[in-house]
């Protein structure tokens, strides 16, 4: 039995109607490629804050900044 886990960070969670037709789509992916059928895919979404993958990155807090100007570059 196949498992699709979907893994995804932004803003906000993904409306729950853009996940029934990502698992409609991936449904049908699955049947067609590998002959998959229906009811046997499992699927899980997982969400996760910006923070808590590499959009930590993208604008460190105030103190971060100040940390980062005090240390010595190389």
């Amino acid at each position: 039995m196949p498992l699709l886990e979907v893994v995804y960070a932004r803003e906000e969670p993904l409306p729950v109607e853009r996940r029934r037709a990502f698992a409609c789509e991936a449904v049908e992916i699955f049947r067609q490629v590998l002959g998959t059928p229906v009811g046997r895919l499992r699927l899980a979404f997982y969400y996760l804050e910006p923070e808590e993958s590499l959009g930590l990155l993208d604008a460190p807090p105030a103190e971060m900044r100040a940390q980062q100007a005090d240390e010595p570059t190389a």
